[in-house]
């Protein structure tokens, strides 16, 4: 019996986490989600996703970069696969930097813009999962 892959879902939206936890549990894996990014460290600490799929602002403008960046050093470049569904932080609200910008500061595997596409979502999902064997 092949175990279900395990992915961690953070985003401070419950609409978005339920979406997001269906679609990714029809499409056979073990979902957990987090509304925050404390408790998705505990959740991320007690049982270790083999992916993390993860909003950029939620409490802060920064909270999930934040996040990504501490996993990234805790993990390293070859640990826990990282898939933002993010909406484009807002330049208007004093957010500074472009897209590319953020996605070498925390080497995020893929970005996705909300809303997102189902099969699109799951194709990246697959697609990171398997560069992680």
């Amino acid at each position: 019996m092949t175990e279900k892959k395990k992915i961690l879902v953070i985003d401070d939206d419950p609409e978005i986490c339920d979406a997001l936890s269906e679609i990714l549990t029809d499409a056979g894996y073990e979902v957990f989600t987090a509304l925050d990014a404390p408790s998705g460290y505990e959740m991320f600490q007690e049982m270790k996703p083999d992916l993390l799929v993860l909003d950029i602002m939620m409490a802060t403008m920064h909270e999930g970069l934040d996040f990504a960046v501490e996993i990234r050093k805790k993990e390293g470049i070859y640990g826990v696969p990282i898939l933002i569904v993010s909406a484009r932080p807002p330049v208007e609200k004093g957010y500074g930097r472009t897209l590319e910008e953020d996605l070498d500061w925390i080497q995020a595997d893929i970005f996705m813009e909300k809303p997102v596409d189902p099969e699109e979502l799951l194709h990246n999902v697959r697609l990171l999962l398997k560069e992680k064997k």
